[in-house]
């Protein structure tokens, strides 16, 4: 078995797989951040619902661990139901009856930024396990390392340009109504919250259903429809929540 310790290269593979991991989930949140032009969220408002969203990964990924489920009913039926509450969660109790959530819009923002906060210790765990799990077969020469970071971007292409974007449209769905539901009748707020996350949940179940899917089809065009599809949507929801806002 390779000794990686040993490799002087290993901190800096790790510093690139990293910022691998970071780069599309840096950008999906400054777009999400940028689209309310008008009237703009603190930064560290916005800040805090991310760091809130890598905390809610936690508890789900250890019930992943522990709990003695097959792996086709854990993806469907019990990871999307907890990741997408524990999600809620952390921005109900986080900044539902914050000052700053003024506008239907900073629902589907705040909920995007603790969406792509959950995503960020997946996406970085996963790229570093494919490229290690190759490295550790111990191949000499330059075979391994072309292994290594073909199993890294073959990852990245899943979690980092699919996945990652999905845990935020997802969230964006019950985000949506939620910011709605702030401003709408008491008697309103309620179904269009529970809408919104029993969307947010089938949308993230029908994805991991995907993702095990074997047939080439079904999984990786599949993936990418129903992604393309779920930032239609979002975007629709985007302008018309921040049609909305008062214009000052």
């Amino acid at each position: 078995m390779a000794n990686l310790a040993s490799d002087p290269n290993v901190l800096a593979t790790v510093v690139g797989i990293v910022a691998l991991a970071l780069a599309p989930l840096a950008f999906l949140l400054w777009f999400f951040y940028t689209r309310d032009k008008l009237n703009p969220e603190p930064r560290g408002l916005v800040l805090k619902l991310y760091l809130l969203g890598i905390l809610a990964y936690v508890p789900v990924f250890l019930v992943r661990q522990l709990v003695p489920l097959p792996s086709w009913l854990m993806a469907i039926a019990v990871v999307p139901v907890l990741a997408e509450l524990a999600k809620f969660w952390v921005v109900k109790r986080g900044v539902y009856n914050h000052p700053e959530f003024d506008e239907p819009v900073d629902g589907l923002i705040f909920a995007a930024a603790a969406g792509l906060g959950f995503a960020t210790l997946e996406v970085i765990g996963s790229m570093l396990y494919a490229y290690f799990a190759v490295a550790r077969l111990g191949v000499p020469g330059a075979a391994v390392n072309a292994s290594a970071w073909t199993a890294v971007l073959t990852m990245f292409a899943l979690r980092g340009l699919l996945s990652a974007p999905g845990q935020a449209l997802w969230s964006s769905l019950w985000g949506y109504g939620l910011g709605l539901a702030k401003f709408s009748p008491p008697g309103q707020g309620r179904g269009l919250v529970r809408n919104g996350l029993l969307a947010a949940i089938l949308s993230h179940a029908a994805f991991n259903a995907l993702a095990l899917e074997s047939s080439w089809w079904l999984n990786r065009v599949g993936l990418v429809l129903v992604v393309a599809v779920l930032w239609f949507v979002v975007m629709r929801c985007l302008r018309y929540a921040l049609a909305l806002t008062p214009q000052e």
